[in-house]
């Protein structure tokens, strides 16, 4: 896999992925303020700084606001028996694009749940009417690499300034089709 320019990878790579049929998605509220908190202290200090690109010791309530109501997105989260066990975080950089930032606690990784999460937050992306989604990681993420794969997704990637930029286009069949994800009451 180049690192070094824009690598192209199609769509229908190899796509296996662990089951997640005990898991519950819906889009995110403010009444997660606290399970948001709360997922954030079980995640590894490794895995909040892949989230946010720094190293971040915890997730005070306010910035747990933002990453459930993104300004002009939405959040999707993935509960388990009631807690919240990973957030997908998704808020427009344009008119036609999103970005995407994905956190799984880490004693529910490599169950598929990112993997779930980024195929939903792909198709209500796409019936919402954008063209592509984003996300910004560090180089040697591989793991953010593995996940669109088994998602199905095709995607392009560069690395500038140490940050790999993946962008995923969205089909025109998912942008008209994808009914999304139920709406909360």
């Amino acid at each position: 896999m180049s690192r070094t320019g824009w690598t192209s990878y199609p769509l229908g790579r190899k796509t296996g992925t662990v089951t997640t049929s005990l898991v519950r998605t819906r889009y995110g509220t403010l009444d997660d303020v606290r399970a948001t908190v709360a997922l954030h202290e079980r995640c590894s200090a490794d895995a909040l700084t892949r989230r946010f690109h720094a190293p971040v010791t915890r997730v005070p309530e306010r910035l747990a606001t933002q990453l459930l109501a993104p300004a002009r997105g939405w959040s999707v989260v993935a509960e388990q028996n009631g807690v919240v066990v990973a957030l997908a975080s998704v808020g427009p950089v344009s008119p036609h694009e999103v970005e995407i930032g994905v956190v799984v606690e880490d004693a529910q990784q490599g169950r598929g749940i990112g993997t779930r999460l980024l195929r939903e937050v792909a198709a209500d992306a796409g019936r919402r009417g954008y063209r592509s989604l984003l996300c910004l990681t560090q180089p040697d993420n591989d793991t953010v690499l593995r996940t669109i794969e088994r998602a199905g997704l095709a995607f392009d990637e560069h690395v500038t300034d140490g940050v790999l930029t993946v962008v995923m286009p969205l089909s025109a069949h998912a942008r008209r089709e994808h009914p999304g994800l139920p709406r909360p009451a």
